[in-house]
């Protein structure tokens, strides 16, 4: 019965094509950003007039910002998981595994998006947000480094490529991560705008490229990857 269990568990522990994974990571990060827009309230008035609305809808845009924040953060995120998947063609346990961390992490993102909202220039809710978004990032890197090193992703995934991912990917985990001793220092709304600054790094990181080791190529040796060269 043993060796039952452990040809049936290695028969459904590694396998080909990952569409079942990306289809329910799919609803996870949708499902997370649909409840953001449960913390946007229509402001209750008694016969206001179009002075005091507007001034009640200027007075949300805390939770307008924490809003397109975290639509931002989740959909970028869920773009980056989309385009490593189309390279990552194999799955085992341990890939389904931190699938699983990451999508707890993204459907958690909403709880956060209500302490920005209701106490952005206060120190606990920014440092909660920053944390969450960074170890978000952190488990995307995770993602691919693991899928890479198992030999999940495509052959044609040379070391250039795979550092590149992981260039692009540090970016906002370390801006986030930069932001938590600026909310203890100088607190504010300081980390907030901060965040900000992961998108033009970003880009700037994406066109990026470094020179050239010499004896590097893009092609790896046949039957050699280097995971982590």
């Amino acid at each position: 019965m043993g060796e039952s269990k452990r040809r049936f568990d290695r028969f459904l522990s590694t396998g080909e094509g990952t569409d079942r994974l990306q289809f329910f990571s799919d609803a996870v990060f949708a499902i997370a950003m649909t409840l953001l827009v449960v913390e946007i309230t229509v402001p209750v008035l008694k016969d206001p007039t179009d002075g005091e609305l507007w001034s009640a809808l200027l007075g949300e845009w805390e939770r307008f910002f924490a809003y397109a924040l975290s639509f931002a953060v989740i959909g970028i995120s869920w773009m980056g998981h989309h385009r490593r998947f189309r390279l990552i063609r194999r799955y085992d346990g341990g890939l389904i595994r931190i699938n699983l961390l990451l999508l707890l992490l993204v459907a958690f993102v909403p709880f956060p998006t209500s302490l920005i909202s209701e106490y952005g220039s206060l120190v606990p809710a920014a440092v909660s947000y920053a944390a969450t978004v960074a170890a978000i990032g952190l488990v995307q890197m995770w993602t691919w480094a693991y899928a890479y090193r198992r030999r999940l992703t495509e052959e044609s995934v040379t070391p250039e490529l795979f550092r590149y991912v992981v260039r692009t990917q540090a970016v906002t985990p370390a801006v986030f991560l930069l932001s938590i001793p600026i909310a203890f220092l100088v607190g504010g709304y300081w980390p907030l705008w901060f965040w900000i600054l992961s998108w033009p790094l970003g880009a700037i990181v994406g066109r990026w490229e470094p020179k050239a080791r010499p004896g590097a190529g893009d092609t790896p040796t046949s039957g050699t990857r280097p995971p982590f060269d």
